[in-house]
């Protein structure tokens, strides 16, 4: 499903998802455009996440290190991983084909599109006859180098258009040749019964500069599940031959923000998190009124350490716009945390007498790491370490919202009225745009330490919830 419809909005809207692509393949560390990093890059850029499956790691043109354990945990269904479509690469081993065969073979059902890449010139003959004889067949569109492509095909010599044609018996439904020149002939069959087997050249707007790209923006514009097949093909053949600023007139898919890539990160983690009792307890009214206040007590000083991280960020922090923003959460926090026991009607605590839950403790411990690192961009890290407590506690506030349940409870039903407020949404969304801003210009490698930073604080934020349930149950038991 297209993501397009929902870009400017709060993403994922809810009922939509972000297309995902699987990358199976070497990760190349000799030339970068062709390693999975790359394809990541190509795959946001139209529209799409990326889940990567490293086979082994090219360290130099004579040796490459194999990865077996990123394959052996191939799971048996991709049903729950939400594969929309599967590109595959270079690999070095037998072994590693015939695991991503068993894998492949899973997905039959799921009419996922399989595209194979074999423009690389390192394959072996013992690996590339077993991609032949067992991945192949189960494939949608081959993608070839000329010299490749003539050593698969035994029948003597043969044209380009020939052997294309020659392909098409070994199962996909369109094979597309590469000649030394950046040339591509595409043969493809009109049905199932290969009755008829149309042969043409695709337009050459000279030389493709990004081969390397092809068979990435293949899948990517598959997954998105409304492009055909033949549309999707010329679409990738034009991302890599025209310039970069004429693809919008055919695209018509936005890129991933990288706020969008972050939730994307996460969805599994969300998926546990409206699943805890304490959410679903408090959402029926439920849940005991004595381990909501342990949750209130604990959160109580979680804020405590939240506002001596945004003054630590404020005094750190060198982009004025973004200063800006932690002194204004600063203030809100500030102002929050004076109040939140009251409101509660809770008594004072004394926060050096009581004790935060491993889940807190462990919590405030690493939301305060970027006030104390020296780095110039430790302010980023803090930025992004602070949005799930907003977008996580968002997305809660949505799925409450959308379930039609109202709490009897007072405090509870609150919780859904205040996350009814446009005021609220509106501060969120602003939150996400200045996020994207932020990192606009980063690398691909500074964008996913990010990633890994954002989703430990997901971990955290469930890691909450789910221990104020725990302990604040025990702690009533007592």
């Amino acid at each position: 499903m297209s993501c397009s419809a929902v870009v400017t909005s709060v993403y994922p809207k809810d009922g939509l998802r972000v297309p995902k692509v699987m990358c199976i393949g070497a990760q190349d560390l000799v030339c970068h455009a062709k390693s999975l990093d790359a394809d990541a890059i190509t795959s946001r850029n139209l529209g799409c996440v990326t889940h990567s499956i490293i086979t082994d790691v090219h360290v130099n043109q004579q040796e490459s290190i194999q990865f077996s354990a990123p394959l052996s945990s191939l799971p048996h269904s991709c049903d729950h991983l939400s594969i929309d479509s599967v590109k595959i690469g270079l690999m070095n081993d037998v072994e590693s084909v015939n695991q991503v065969h068993n894998f492949l073979c899973s997905m039959k059902e799921n009419g996922c599109p399989i595209i194979i890449d074999l423009m690389n010139e390192r394959w072996t003959d013992k690996v590339l006859q077993s991609m032949i004889d067992s991945i192949l067949p189960l494939s949608s569109v081959l993608i070839a180098s000329y010299t490749i492509a003539h050593h698969i095909v035994t029948s003597g010599q043969q044209s380009i258009e020939g052997t294309a044609r020659c392909l098409l018996e070994s199962g996909p439904r369109v094979v597309i040749v590469q000649d030394e020149n950046g040339r591509r002939c595409m043969a493809m069959i009109d049905n199932e019964a290969l009755l008829t087997k149309r042969c043409f050249w695709l337009p050459n707007h000279g030389s493709p500069s990004k081969s390397e790209d092809f068979s990435i923006a293949i899948a990517a514009y598959l997954a998105h599940g409304h492009i055909p097949l033949d549309f999707a093909i010329l679409y990738g053949h034009l991302y890599t031959t025209v310039d970069a600023l004429l693809r919008s007139s055919f695209l018509h898919i936005p890129s991933l923000t990288f706020t969008q890539e972050l939730w994307s990160s996460v969805d599994d983690i969300y998926t546990r998190t409206i699943e805890l009792p304490f959410l679903k307890e408090m959402l029926h009214s439920t849940l005991d009124e004595r381990i909501y206040n342990y949750y209130i007590a604990q959160d109580y000083l979680f804020l405590l350490d939240r506002g001596r991280m945004l003054k630590g960020l404020v005094d750190r922090c060198s982009n004025e716009e973004v200063h800006r923003f932690f002194s204004t959460l600063l203030d809100k926090n500030d102002k929050y945390v004076t109040t939140i026991l009251s409101d509660n009607n809770l008594p004072p605590y004394d926060e050096k007498t009581t004790a935060k839950m491993p889940a807190c403790a462990n919590y405030t411990k690493f939301m305060l790491t970027p006030v104390t690192c020296n780095d110039d961009f430790a302010w980023v890290r803090g930025l992004v370490t602070l949005l799930p407590c907003t977008l996580v506690y968002a997305k809660v506030g949505d799925w409450m919202i959308a379930s039609g349940v109202q709490p009897t409870v007072k405090r509870y039903a609150d919780i859904i009225d205040y996350y009814r407020d446009q005021a609220r949404r509106d501060r969120l969304i602003y939150f996400l745009e200045l996020t994207n801003r932020v990192v606009h210009d980063f690398s691909f490698e500074q964008r996913n330490k990010l990633k890994q930073l954002f989703r430990q604080v997901c971990e955290y934020e469930y890691a909450f919830w789910d221990e104020s349930y725990r302990y604040g149950t025990q702690k009533v038991r007592n």
